[in-house]
């Protein structure tokens, strides 16, 4: 079982959920790949926040979640919705964040370490999951 080097179970995991499972319960829901992925993306770009700050539901979600879609990767351990701090810190707005966020999301699908993420664009974070998705992009 893979755990995260850059992460803790608690910014990788709904608060409520959380309470409910056992921490290493919890860790073995998640795709490895998809953990590991975030740590080298942690490693590229510097400090990341998911879940903290305000953010609850950016990591694993409880199935009768009423956040996303019924069927989101996030309620199978296999998405993440990742808040890069140099660009958060810029204090940007909406449109000038989400154009920062595509351009780190051609980054990182242009680099072949990150083949097996899919990303959801025109959003102002950076979405990843592993998903077996007809196309690596995709849209809210």
């Amino acid at each position: 079982m893979y755990k995260c080097k850059y992460f803790s179970i608690k910014e990788l995991v709904n608060p409520a959920f959380l309470k409910l499972t056992s921490e290493a319960i919890l860790w073995s829901i998640f795709d490895e790949r998809l953990l590991k992925l975030a740590d080298a993306i942690r490693e590229q770009f510097g400090s990341i926040i998911i879940n903290g700050g305000g953010l609850t539901d950016c990591g694993l979600r409880q199935n009768d979640s009423a956040t996303g879609a019924g069927f989101s990767a996030h309620k199978y351990g296999r998405a993440l919705d990742l808040h890069i701090c140099s660009i958060e810190n810029k204090k940007l707005d909406k449109p000038a964040k989400t154009s920062e966020y595509e351009k780190l999301r051609s980054a990182l699908l242009s680099n072949t370490a990150f083949n097996l993420l899919n990303f959801e664009t025109n959003i102002y974070w950076l979405h990843i999951d592993t998903f077996n998705r007809q196309n690596r992009l995709f849209l809210p």
